[in-house]
């Protein structure tokens, strides 16, 4: 028999994960890159749909990204199965990150970058209706910035090929 109660755990796990320090991408992390493109396009709140499968908006899911739905949507339904529940459980479930694009601060240890503040929300809503929840929020800022020289490696990628 599928298990409800874990999917309490599955919104915080996915939501954790996705802002995490191990979610990277080219040369920043996914929130760098999506705090950047934010501040960019004007369009501060990118959404995964879990059950259908979409991410919107697509100015915000440009390379390096743009495959981070699809793995983010896997995740989460693997997650959903080895905790112990079911597909058939699960009714929606969204991932919203909403960065505040018009606050900005300089960050401590480097005041040339500006972090910005963000909130995610995941909810799933189980085939009962009983809804789950994860929120979390913070203080982000794009590692590549406009003028940085390039990362460390790039130079021994440089010196070291033939």
């Amino acid at each position: 028999m599928p298990r409800y109660k874990v999917l309490k755990s599955v919104a915080h796990n996915i939501g954790h994960s996705f802002t995490s320090l191990m979610n990277y991408a080219g040369d920043d992390y996914v929130m760098g890159h999506l705090l950047r493109l934010a501040r960019v396009t004007q369009r501060d709140t990118p959404t995964i749909d879990f059950v259908a499968g979409e991410a919107t908006p697509a100015e915000l899911l440009q390379e390096p990204i743009s495959g981070v739905p699809a793995r983010y949507t896997q995740l989460f339904w693997d997650l959903v199965e080895r905790q112990g529940s079911n597909r058939t459980c699960v009714k929606a479930a969204t991932f919203t990150l909403k960065y505040d694009i018009d606050r900005r601060r300089p960050l401590r240890r480097n005041p040339e970058i500006t972090e910005s503040p963000y909130k995610c929300d995941v909810r799933i809503t189980d085939d009962r209706g009983r809804p789950y929840a994860a929120h979390f929020g913070a203080w982000w800022y794009p590692e590549r910035w406009e003028n940085q020289p390039a990362p460390w490696w790039r130079f021994w990628e440089k010196r070291t090929s033939v």
